[in-house]
């Protein structure tokens, strides 16, 4: 009975184990660092580091880029962040010109390490990586970085645009004085919208996330609303 016993346990353990999907360590490594490929563009900093930024303060920074081919390169700027913007250019040969950055903290407290990657022309793998760190110091008050109010959230934006079955996040704050766990009125709202807030229980004066996503066959109207005690004016998510 014990030797039966044993094996059930291997094969469930086993089949547990095979549903697990495992990310390739190459994967991992190419997100963290992503490799380049060659070109005559070359960036004087691969690392700028801002240390310590208030919240409502916003960063400029610029980085030397220099041309040393002997043709014009044009190049784009992508960023791993939208709290950070980066402005490409055109950098004629021999000469040297300025990788734009602006960083704004609001609403982003805490350490942070983004990346913004520069490609030439057409390519779809970047020429060079520069890495945009430090720390974010949080203001005091927070609750005005979040204008628009659903029932006890309070909203950066009062809704989404969302094209297919996409999941859209609008960042919120517990605005009342108690926990709340966000469900949305199903005698109101479309029923392929599903909503949650991440966390899943945000506390009195909790900062996080609102989740939006669409299940099933999309309409040509959606509509959200949250439950709650407030009239539905006043517990709607617009959805676009």
């Amino acid at each position: 009975m014990r030797t039966l016993l044993t094996l059930l346990l291997c094969l469930l353990c086993g089949g547990a184990v095979a549903q697990i999907k495992l990310v390739p360590r190459a994967t991992l490594e190419s997100v963290a660092n992503p490799q380049t490929v060659d070109s005559e563009l070359v960036v004087a900093q691969q690392t700028v580091d801002f240390g310590s930024v208030a919240e409502s303060d916003r960063v400029e920074w610029q980085v030397a880029v220099k041309n040393i081919g002997t043709k014009p390169i044009a190049y784009r700027a992508n960023t791993s962040c939208r709290c950070l913007a980066a402005t490409g250019g055109v950098v004629r040969a021999g000469e040297s010109g300025n990788l734009s950055l602006s960083f704004s903290g609001k609403g982003f407290p805490g350490p942070f390490n983004h990346r913004v990657l520069l490609y030439i022309a057409d390519q779809t793998e970047p020429t060079a990586v520069v890495w945009v760190k430090g720390y974010v110091v949080a203001d005091s008050d927070r609750r005005g970085d979040y204008p628009y109010t659903c029932g006890a959230l309070l909203l950066r934006q009062p809704g989404v645009k969302i094209e297919g079955n996409t999941t859209e996040r609008i960042a919120c704050m517990n605005g009342s004085n108690r926990a709340v766990s966000v469900t949305k009125d199903s005698l109101l709202s479309s029923p392929e919208v599903v909503v949650y807030t991440e966390p899943k229980v945000l506390q009195a004066g909790e900062e996080g996330d609102l989740v939006i996503t669409l299940r099933g066959e999309k309409r040509e109207k959606l509509k959200l609303y949250i439950e709650g005690e407030y009239g539905p004016s006043k517990r709607e998510i617009k959805i676009e």
